[in-house]
């Protein structure tokens, strides 16, 4: 994995003020709080090079020569604003407001999943001290009021949602208080993760890979802009939100499942021949149960599309959430309530009711619309039939 630290050059400034408007803009969109935007953007900062080395975009041909790679890291890092790399230049912050919240989201992570903690120090940077078992640099205390909210609860998606978001909101929090706006939180976050490679480069790379590695999809797509910037402008261009979040959902399942299924999306959602969202999906609009429903029956219509001859490859799949509706015959409000229950069992999200404050936000309920979307595609092709009365 390559690491990129660097120094501000006026001369290659390459901030894009595209990418800042349309990041900026869906973060409002979602409805994601301040605090929990300047916190989301300063890991944004610090995980950067782990997001582009681990990027599902194919980046090859821009990092085939040092000097390609150099330019393109570049662009990227300083696409949603300018970072000087150095955190003197944040001297108001407390690096221990971050640090401990980074060293914490691992620690409660690896207690989830069952593995050992202290498997996470074995991979800092320690060093020896005289009458001492050393010290490991990366290492703080764990938040205890965070361990005692999450450490026991099972690992999902819902889970890794909430507590990515309390993680975000804690260190936008301090960013909030010391008056940072959502460019200045972006360029702090990678002027840590500059201070902390000097510090511990392998430890810094593992931290930052474990969150990284957890976002959810909605973060996911949000992280993902500032490549998408650089190597498929035109794709974040004309793709909504959703269509983001729905795309870094799949993202590694067989694409001969996907991909189907991504082309129908575009056919539900987009109006005819163009970049247009239909006006009907517009979230903003609190009316949750009805587009529900709407996405339910949208994609229970795949049956009716060529997809079909496809049935043999969606029954080969063998991930699937309920695998006991392969060549059901069922009725459709059976079938509605099957896909509710397997949401719930397999991602700990209930379905939408009539409160929408039971949400995080807009973005946590466009999420879980995409995997309703998902989930009954997928559902809707292996069975037999649906009807309206078995």
């Amino acid at each position: 994995m390559k690491i990129f630290r660097w120094k501000k050059d006026s001369a290659l400034s390459s901030s894009d003020p595209f990418l800042y408007k349309r990041l900026n803009d869906d973060m409002n969109y979602c409805g994601l709080k301040p605090e929990i935007q300047k916190g989301f953007l300063f890991f944004l900062g610090s995980a950067i090079n782990i997001g582009i080395n681990e990027s599902p975009i194919d980046l090859g041909p821009f990092l085939s020569t040092k000097e390609k790679q150099k330019k393109t890291l570049l662009k990227i890092i300083n696409s949603y604003s300018d970072c000087s790399g150095n955190f003197s230049d944040y001297g108001d912050l407390n690096d221990g407001v971050f640090s401990e919240m980074f060293y914490t989201y691992n620690s409660i992570i690896f207690h989830v999943l069952g593995l050992e903690p202290d498997d996470i120090d074995k991979q800092l940077r320690t060093v020896e001290i005289i009458k001492s078992k050393g010290l490991t640099l990366l290492k703080t205390d764990v938040n205890k009021e965070i361990q005692e909210k999450f450490e026991n609860q099972a690992y999902n998606l819902n889970f890794c949602h909430n507590f990515l978001e309390e993680i975000f909101y804690e260190m936008g929090k301090h960013l909030h208080d010391r008056g940072y706006d959502n460019s200045r939180s972006y360029e702090a976050g990678y002027a840590h993760f500059c201070m902390q490679t000097h510090v511990d480069v392998n430890g810094t790379r593992f931290l930052m890979s474990t969150i990284y590695n957890t976002l959810t999809p909605l973060y996911k797509s949000l992280f993902s802009y500032p490549i998408l910037n650089f190597a498929s402008l035109d794709v974040l261009k004309v793709n909504h939100i959703f269509s983001n979040t729905l795309q870094l959902f799949y993202a590694g399942i067989n694409p001969e499942i996907i991909q189907p299924i991504h082309r129908f999306h575009q056919m539900v959602f987009y109006v005819p021949n163009s970049s247009n969202f239909r006006s009907q999906w517009d979230f903003e609009t609190r009316n949750d149960q009805e587009k529900q429903a709407m996405i339910f029956l949208n994609a229970v219509s795949i049956r009716d599309t060529n997809i079909m001859s496809l049935k043999s490859v969606f029954l080969d799949y063998d991930d699937l959430m309920c695998p006991e509706l392969k060549n059901r015959v069922i009725d459709r409000d059976d079938f509605y309530n099957t896909i509710q229950k397997g949401i719930f069992k397999k991602y700990n999200i209930h379905p939408a009711g009539e409160d929408p404050e039971l949400w995080n936000n807009l973005g946590d309920l466009i999420q879980y619309f995409c995997i309703l979307f998902y989930e009954t595609c997928l559902h809707a092709v292996v069975l037999d039939d649906i009807s309206l009365d078995v």
